[in-house]
């Protein structure tokens, strides 16, 4: 998602990181519903960590798009320290 926006925030033409960020949207979505149903407490956790790097299609210059892309790295530790902490409790 960071590169495809990176392209668009530049001008560049971003239909094939667009087209490849639709790909990896299906894989995550397909995991995402293993999680819900696999280790429900984490759904929370794991849309957030989704929905975390969905919002930098938002961003409208480079530094919110780095500011996004922090948001979602930490977001997704954040899904895998509480995947680690259910998984051992």
């Amino acid at each position: 998602m960071a590169v495809r926006e990176e392209i668009r925030l530049a001008g560049g033409d971003w239909s094939t990181a667009r087209a490849e960020s639709h790909v990896t949207r299906s894989a995550v979505t397909a995991q995402l519903l293993r999680v819900r149903l696999l280790l429900p407490e984490l759904a929370d956790a794991a849309q957030h960590a989704i929905q975390a790097t969905y919002d930098m299609r938002a961003a409208d210059s480079t530094t919110t798009l780095q500011e996004a892309r922090e948001r979602a790295i930490a977001t997704a530790d954040d899904l895998v320290a509480a995947t680690g902490a259910a998984l051992a409790g």
